[in-house]
């Protein structure tokens, strides 16, 4: 059975730009999706809804997620940033993490920077799955290298196939809950399975 729980918080600029979506599929499956619109660039929120909305319509309907299903899903999302972009006459991007659990499997992508972990029974981190896509220059200021912003991809972003325990607790989770400091916005999903 798998359980879980979610939240965002409003981070010091005057929107959230962050956006997550959970839909248990079945008893043991469930696909989370979680955006965090780009510092930077116009309308970040707007960029992490149509990821998320998007990816999730693509996906909830399948019985079985596959690779393959969600690099397609995450095509249609770019094309769909890519189309609002030009209707807006501005940029927009936002980092992205999916994950799908289905059984003891996991398939998971992340571009940007939110992080997928997996969790001890006290919510302390175990492992952490993916990496940042971020570059700082030498002012300090702090770019994604890989992102969701209508452009394309330089290279297929890659999905990863993560094998969990019998109990299982993993975690989604935006810069600004695993960096208090950085204030800002902060979402986490944290996703129970026993």
């Amino acid at each position: 059975m798998i359980q879980y729980s979610e939240k965002s918080l409003k981070g010091q600029f005057p929107l959230n730009e962050d956006r997550l979506q959970v839909k248990k599929l079945s008893d043991d499956s469930i696909l989370a999706v979680m955006a965090d619109g780009m510092g930077g660039l116009d309308h970040g929120e707007i960029a992490a809804e149509i990821a998320v909305n998007v990816i999730v319509s693509s996906l909830e309907s399948k019985t079985l997620v596959t690779e393959a299903d969600i690099l397609n899903a995450l095509f249609s999302a770019d094309d769909a940033i890519e189309k609002e972009s030009r209707l807006r006459g501005m940029k927009m991007g936002c980092a992205l993490a999916v994950a799908c659990i289905q059984g003891r499997q996991m398939l998971l992508l992340s571009l940007g920077n939110i992080r997928i972990s997996s969790c001890d029974e006290n919510g302390n981190i175990i492992e952490t799955f993916t990496k940042d896509s971020t570059f700082t220059d030498s002012l300090g200021g702090s770019y994604l290298t890989n992102c969701l912003r209508g452009k394309g991809f330089r290279e297929t972003p890659s999905i990863e196939n993560i094998e969990l325990s019998k109990t299982f607790h993993v975690r989604i989770c935006t810069d600004g809950f695993y960096n208090p400091d950085s204030k800002d916005d902060s979402s986490v999903i944290d996703i129970f399975g026993d």
